[in-house]
Order: C-alpha cells, then sequence, then structure tokens
C-alpha cells in the first residue's frame, strides 16, 4: 500500500475538532432533566438553590451535599449562579456541563502535547480522541454533579502546565497561575491533588538530557513539600469549615463492601480486581451502570485465580515502566499518571465512597489513553516523531483505532440517553444490577411512586406488586438494609397489613436503634390503629432523634389530642411553631389547644389563618364549627 502522511496545516483544526466532538456527543443531554445525586449538589441542596447570595456561605461552609462532610465549594458556587440566572432550568446546568467537558478535552490534548513537545502533534491529536469519545465519561458529564470531576481535572492539568513553565523559565507569574490553578482544581474535588506529583515528572520529560537535572531534583522536593501541605490544608479546611448539617458518614457497606468488612483478607484481592474490571470496561464498556453498591462487586479471595492474573498483569506493567522510564517512553509516563490519580480511589490505601464507580475513571483515563495510544504506534511500527502510514499492518492498527473510536462514540451517544431522569435511568440499567441491594431498593421506590399516576386500579396494584417485589429482593441482597425494610412497612401499611407492616418497622428499628425514621413509621402505624400508649412514645423518640421531622411533630400533636393529654399538646405546639411557622397542621393543632383550654379569641384568630391558606383543613374546621366562633366577639 503507498504511504501516506498527514497534512500539517490540519494540525491546527487538532483543539477545534476534539471540542467540536466533545460536543456532538453530549449535545442531546441538554434537554435532559436532573437526575441521581443532582438532586443532593442542586434541587435538594438549600445553599444552591438561594442563588447567588449564598455564595458567602458555600465557600465558608461544608455544604456541597446534604449531610455528607464535602467541601466543593467551586463547582457548587457555579451551580448556584446558574440556578438562579437560568431560574432553576436543568438544561443550562447540562449545557455547562458539556462545555466545560469539552474545554477539558481540549486541555487534555493540550496537556500531552505539551509533556511530549517534540512528539508530532498527532499523538496528542489521537489520545485526546481517545479519552473524548470513551463512553466511562457519561457519567460525569451526563449527570450535573460530575462538573466537580470535570473542573478537578481542567484545572488540574492547567496547574500542571503553568508551574512546569514556572520551574524551566524560572518566573514567578505562571508559578502563581499555577498554584491558583491547583488550589481551584481542589476546591473543586480534593482528588486533585494527585495530579500534583506529576509537575517534576513532566519537567523531566520536556527536558532534552535523560539525566535528572539539579533543578528537577529542587522542583521535586519542592513539589513533594507542596502536595503534604495542600493535603494537610485540605483535612483542615475539611475539618474546620462549619457545617449547618448534621453529617452522616460518607458512605456505608451498600456503598463500599470494605466497609465494616468482616473478612479483611479480601479487601485487597477485592480491591486488586476491580483494576481488572476497570481494564476491561475501557476495552469493552458495557454494561455501564451509574451504582456499584452491595452486591454488584463479588468479594475475591487470595485463592481465586483472576486475583493472580491481575497481579501477574500489574507486575508486567510495573516492569514495563521501569524498562522504558529511564527513555521517557509515553507508556511508561501514562502508566504513572494512571497509578497516582486513581490511587486515591483503589481502596488499597484507604475506602473510598464506593466499591467502585465510572467517575473514578475520569482522571486516570488520561494516562490510560496516553499508554494505550502509543502502544498502538508501536504494534503499527509508526514512528511517532513522523508518523507514515506504510503497510498493511499500519493500516490494519489504524483500521482498528477507527473502529473503536467510532463505536465508543457511538456507545456514548446511546448510553448518555440513560440519563434523561431518574425513571429512565433505573428503568434503562435494572437488569444488569440483579445483584445490586441499593439499586433494588431505588427501583422499588421508582416504581411505587409510579404506581400512583397509573390509570386502573388493577394497574396501580400490579406496578406496586412490582415495587414490593423489588424491596424484596433488595433484603435477600442485604437483610440489613434498614431502609428497605422501612419500605417494606409502609407498602403493607397502605394495603391495612398492619402485623406485617409493624413487624417490618420493628426490624428496620432494631437494625438501627439511633434512627428516627422507623419510630416514626411505628408510632404513624399504632396511632392509625386508634393505639396511642403506643403511639406516642415512639413518635416521642422520633423527634428526639431528630428535631427537624416536621412530620413526626405532627403525628405526635395527633396522638397527644387523641389521647386527651392537652398539656403537652400546648408545649408542643408552642415549640414546634417556632420552628416550623408555615405548617398549617401544627397551627390547626395549636388552635385546638387553645380552644381546648377556653382561649378563644387566639384559637379562633389562628384557625380562621389557618384555613384561609389551607381551606381543607378538617382540624382548623371543626374549631371554626363551634357556636362560639360565630359569636361577634370572635371576630
Amino acid at each position: 500500500m503507498p504511504a501516506m502522511t498527514h497534512e500539517p496545516v490540519s494540525r491546527r483544526l487538532y483543539p477545534l475538532i476534539v471540542f467540536l466532538l466533545a460536543c456532538l456527543q453530549y449535545v442531546n443531554t441538554v434537554s435532559y432533566d436532573y437526575a441521581w445525586d443532582d438532586k443532593l449538589v442542586i434541587t435538594a441542596n438549600d445553599y444552591t438553590t438561594r442563588g447567588i447570595k449564598a455564595l458567602p456561605d458555600i465557600f465558608t461552609k461544608r455544604v456541597s451535599i446534604p449531610y455528607k462532610s464535602e467541601y466543593r465549594p467551586v463547582p457548587q458556587a457555579l451551580h448556584a449562579i446558574e440556578y438562579q440566572v437560568f431560574r432553576g432550568s436543568p438544561h443550562a446546568g447540562h449545557f455547562f456541563n458539556v462545555f466545560w467537558y469539552a474545554l477539558s478535552c481540549v486541555m487534555a490534548f493540550a496537556f500531552v502535547r505539551f509533556t511530549f513537545c517534540r512528539i508530532d502533534p498527532l499523538y496528542a491529536f489521537l489520545v485526546a480522541l481517545l479519552f473524548t469519545v470513551h463512553p466511562l465519561h457519561v457519567e460525569v458529564v451526563a449527570n450535573i454533579k460530575g462538573r466537580d470531576e470535570i473542573l478537578a481535572l481542567f484545572l488540574g492539568l492547567s496547574g500542571i502546565i503553568l508551574l512546569v513553565k514556572a520551574i524551566e523559565r524560572l518566573r514567578w507569574l505562571p508559578g502563581i497561575g499555577g498554584a491558583v490553578c491547583f488550589v481551584l482544581a481542589c476546591l473543586s474535588k480534593s482528588n486533585a491533588i494527585t495530579l500534583f506529583p506529576l509537575v517534576p515528572l513532566v519537567v523531566w520529560y520536556r527536558a532534552r538530557d535523560s539525566k535528572p537535572s539539579r533543578r528537577l531534583f529542587v522542583s521535586s522536593a519542592a513539589v513533594a513539600v507542596c502536595c503534604v501541605a495542600v493535603v494537610l490544608v485540605i483535612r483542615h479546611v475539611q475539618n474546620t469549615i462549619s457545617s449547618d448539617l448534621p453529617v452522616h458518614l460518607n458512605s456505608t457497606v451498600l456503598n463500599n463492601v470494605f466497609l465494616w468488612s468482616a473478612h479483611t483478607d479480601t479487601i485487597v484481592p477485592t480491591a486488586l480486581v476491580v483494576i481488572g474490571r476497570y481494564a476491561l470496561l475501557f476495552v469493552y464498556p458495557h454494561p455501564l451502570i451509574h451504582l456499584y453498591g452491595y452486591d454488584q462487586i463479588p468479594v475475591s479471595h487470595w485463592s481465586d485465580p483472576v486475583t493472580w492474573l491481575v497481579i501477574l498483569a500489574l507486575v508486567g506493567l510495573a516492569s514495563l515502566v521501569v524498562k522504558t522510564l529511564p527513555q521517557k517512553s509515553p507508556v511508561a509516563f501514562g502508566l504513572i499518571m494512571f497509578a497516582i490519580t486513581y490511587s486515591a480511589y483503589s481502596n488499597l490505601f484507604f475506602f473510598a465512597p464506593d466499591t467502585m464507580a465510572d467517575r473514578y475513571m475520569f482522571l486516570p483515563l488520561v494516562g490510560i489513553a496516553i499508554a494505550v495510544v502509543y502502544g498502538l504506534y508501536r504494534l503499527a511500527s509508526i514512528d511517532v516523531n513522523a508518523p507514515v502510514l506504510a503497510g498493511a499492518r499500519a493500516w490494519s492498527v489504524v483500521g482498528v483505532l477507527a473502529l473503536a473510536l467510532g463505536a465508543y462514540f457511538a456507545v456514548t451517544v446511546v448510553t448518555n440517553r440513560d440519563w434523561q431522569n431518574d425513571a429512565t435511568l433505573i428503568h434503562n440499567r435494572i437488569r444488569y444490577m440483579e445483584n445490586n441491594a441499593a439499586a433494588q431498593a431505588i427501583y422499588g421506590h421508582q416504581l411505587n411512586k409510579e404506581s400512583a399516576d397509573l390509570a386502573t386500579p388493577q394497574l396501580r396494584l400490579q406496578r406496586k406488586a412490582a415495587a414490593m417485589k423489588a424491596f424484596t429482593r433488595a433484603i435477600e441482597i442485604y437483610p440489613d438494609f434498614q431502609a428497605a425494610w422501612i419500605a417494606i412497612g409502609r407498602m403493607f401499611a397502605e394495603r391495612g397489613i398492619y402485623d406485617k407492616a409493624e413487624l417490618s418497622f420493628l426490624r428496620a428499628q432494631r437494625l438501627e436503634p439511633l434512627s428516627p425514621d422507623a419510630y416514626f413509621c411505628l408510632g404513624t402505624l399504632y396511632l392509625a390503629q386508634q393505639d396511642t400508649d403506643l403511639a406516642t412514645p415512639y413518635l416521642e423518640k422520633a423527634v428526639l432523634l431528630d428535631p427537624s421531622m416536621e412530620d413526626a411533630y405532627v403525628m405526635l400533636g395527633r396522638a397527644y389530642l387523641r389521647a386527651n393529654h392537652i398539656d403537652n399538646l400546648g408545649s408542643m405546639t408552642a415549640t414546634a411553631q417556632r420552628w416550623f411557622p408555615q405548617n398549617t397542621n401544627l397551627e390547626a393543632l395549636r388552635a385546638t389547644y387553645l380552644f381546648r383550654t377556653q382561649q378563644y379569641d387566639p384559637a379562633f384568630q389562628l384557625a380562621r389563618q389557618v384555613v384561609a391558606r389551607d381551606p381543607q383543613n378538617t382540624l382548623a374546621i371543626s374549631v371554626l364549627s363551634s357556636p362560639l366562633a360565630q359569636s361577634p366577639s370572635s371576630r
């Protein structure tokens, strides 16, 4: 076959092609709704929904994700601004996610081009193409919450380039710019710190001399000191920045199978096998799921052959790094970059929030793409410095790469359709999560929610039966799943099967004795059966455990009223009314207390205010039904 070279003029189009390709494959997501974790950081986050006026709180409090000790003010600030400017439109959030992702892909091209400055730009272009079209990024881009990963990569790579320029030119200005970029990257997501150690490596790869210079040793030491300092500062900020929200555990055994593991000897083998799973997903990205909860990833042991296959592969790759690093091979660089950036989520050094997640590959995939594309160059016997397509072998490799890029692009476009909303996400992916307890429970909640919108009782019953089946499957997988037991109990209670509902709620209460939800459900269940003696202590326990549980105060007030505990009703409503001034049910209970204690004028006045806002409030209407309410003095 004739030899073929690429036209030098086209090099200037590489960044534009990468940008447009990134936009093209995700343009359909702009029409999507909020989904999955978007609620945590946007729609259900009181600080984000307050918009621009909440920016001081966003930067001074750990409120990025409710109930978690997360401090990511940069992406949250952008979400808050967009929420106010575009009036809560999810389409604006998706648009800017695609925009920032496209910029990050261009930055990946610039980073590779900068690092391997003496290699033909076509190499950096192909690396950027592989990174851009890979379906593993769907979760990050199609989920607006993934902005934290995107910004961490964009700002982190920008910081590397600027710091390397500062070291090479001995200039302060790019050094300050690089430091600012890294601080902003870490304030987007703390795993950006793993990009920092690449600075001396990039300096060495760009140098003409293979022998490390004195400047490199000094810069490496400085980078090491700065890494430690930044980590300490981040930990200090996370520990001292105030939080107005109760802090829960960042993860549970439902997210990460290693937490509270009874068999610690399985942690390392399973973590190693997960690396193999990522490798398979890189080559064949199917199925892609958004939740690798218990028991999606089976636990591995030292006796499993797969564990040792992964170990042998890792040893082989480590040997390859040792062998090729002195020649400044892109393979060695890519593998080192992957190892460093993946370390934060490897579960080998400390536990990640999840056993496995597609988003964990966002930063490391830059390194994988660098290594893989260079490997393809070697396989095709193409010189990276002066690429020429000559011979059947070269054409075959290029053909396979072209087919792979086309297939990845198509899979990305098809897969991101799952993210249109919560319903499409769980319905399209549940078939791949049969052994996933959390996914089954989420599926059950979705089915139960959909049942209310169905036209006929038969369809509603069928959908509820499917929901019950999903919840039952969840507790089959993980018998200690408290939330699933509560969901099952509520479904039994709706059908009037109170004995089974009680057993389910009691099981949930025993599983988590300090959780208010089970106490609230038990109290509500007993109140529905007119048993105020049992209902009252459970509801009192619920509000004691969670003073912000508004519904628990309402049900407790009804229990006090039914049991004729008027004094308790008075003291409780006086407190609760101050905490929840917009709750008409609490105001109606307060009006009832005032009426029962013969404080008629304030009782009727408050009851009228309730009816004005809630015309169907039966408790307020009953107060106003008294003949005394019709007397002129009460008007």
